[in-house]
């Protein structure tokens, strides 16, 4: 009976050769699942055999059955199956990625959409390997091949986004290393991917810190009600490794669930965030310190959401006046079934809080189709914004196609 062991061994490796496996003459009449039924039909008798300790002669013509579907198969029964598997020592090992296509038409209704209207973009074309170890490390390398801004280009080039080790033995107080999202915005630290709007709102995008090269000590306490960031950073950019003046941009987020239960039946799940930053900058657009400071909240109550959240950022030159910009987005989402979902938000960003004329309001209005959930999702979006004169009002349509693997 030990011969027949190697027989249930390779079964996972079957399943991936069904899909790519040329089919012989007398096999094209099957389809791809009548043929799976028929494998699995095999193993499962050969298994039931095994647990009755038939005889050789009473399994034989199973054990025929199932030679002639592994060869229908493009298998030999004798090779090794090809096998994908991680060159260290990882306990696991995953890849994925996700591709955002859209296109634009309209007219620009902020600077972050200048020269990109009535156009197609490959916003992001991501792929990602993570893996963990049995010691309590866990590791993160993703890669985008898209344009991954608004702005214009000349051209797509491929560039790193996260890489990073964590240690992750405490829950209340894990280690990370490497290069990742600043703790700094609700909606910066929302995960591209699920995303209710095609784009994050303006004053969000233009007074967070995106990604940096550093270290942070995070963790979840009082049974996971409260999350924390403490983080140090470069303070340079998303893949800049130098330090422009040997100090560390400082960066601190508290977020806690202030209730979560159940009324009238409908789930009723409120939580509020705060965020902090300093930093000191020694460049060629700025020399002087910077603070940011951002609070949030968030309630889910049944099928509706909302979401609000204000930021502010203030430049204290080492010449020169001070100056402060802020911005206010609020967002409700409502679900009507779990394929349909419609928004709408508004948004105001002063680029500074001390002159006249400098604020831009938006409204976003949306629909998105769930074809399977967010691994496979269309959204259509129409900006309307009114900008600082003399810049015009801007409208612009949205359309994306997200696919997550």
């Amino acid at each position: 009976m030990k011969s027949i062991h190697p027989v249930i061994r390779v079964l996972a490796g079957l399943v991936l050769t069904i899909t790519t496996a040329p089919l012989r003459a007398d096999q094209t009449a099957l389809t791809m699942e009548e043929r799976m039924t028929r494998l699995e039909g095999a193993i499962a008798r050969i298994e039931a055999k095994l647990n009755d300790t038939v005889s050789a002669d009473e399994l034989a013509p199973t054990l025929k059955e199932y030679s002639d579907l592994t060869r229908a198969l493009g298998w030999d029964g004798k090779s090794p199956l090809p096998a994908v598997k991680p060159a260290g020592k990882e306990k696991t090992l995953t890849l994925g990625g996700f591709i955002q296509a859209n296109y634009l038409s309209g007219t620009a209704p902020d600077s972050r959409l200048t020269g990109t209207f009535n156009t197609f973009l490959l916003r992001r074309a991501r792929l990602n390997v993570a893996g963990s170890f049995a010691e309590n490390v866990s590791f993160k390398f993703e890669a985008d091949f898209g344009n991954n801004s608004l702005a214009a280009k000349t051209g797509v080039s491929g560039q790193t986004t996260d890489s990073y080790i964590s240690w992750t033995k405490f829950p209340g107080a894990s280690v990370r290393l490497g290069q990742f999202k600043t703790p700094f915005g609700y909606e910066q630290l929302t995960s591209d991917v699920k995303l209710y709007t095609v784009e994050r709102s303006l004053s969000n995008d233009l007074l967070t810190l995106g990604r940096q090269i550093g270290t942070m000590v995070y963790g979840d306490v009082a049974d996971k009600r409260l999350t924390y960031s403490l983080a140090l950073f470069n303070g340079t950019g998303t893949n800049i490794g130098s330090n422009d003046n040997l100090k560390f941009l400082k960066v601190g987020r508290v977020a806690a669930v202030v209730l979560d239960t159940k009324s009238s039946n409908q789930k009723v799940k409120v939580t509020a965030g705060v965020n902090y930053y300093t930093t000191e900058d020694k460049g060629t657009s700025f020399t002087g310190r910077r603070d940011g400071t951002g609070l949030d909240a968030q309630l889910i109550y049944g099928p509706t959401e909302f979401q609000v959240e204000w930021l502010e950022n203030q430049k204290h030159p080492t010449t020169g006046l001070a100056t402060t910009s802020s911005g206010w987005s609020a967002l409700g989402v409502y679900n009507f079934n779990p394929k349909w979902q419609g928004l709408v938000r508004f948004d105001n960003y002063e680029s500074n809080t001390s002159k006249p004329n400098m604020t831009t309001e938006e409204w976003t209005f949306g629909v998105s189709y769930l074809l399977k959930g967010d691994d496979l999702k269309l959204s259509l979006n129409y900006i309307s914004s009114q900008q600082p004169a003399p810049l015009p009002h801007g409208d612009l349509f949205l359309t994306r196609v997200q696919i997550v693997f």
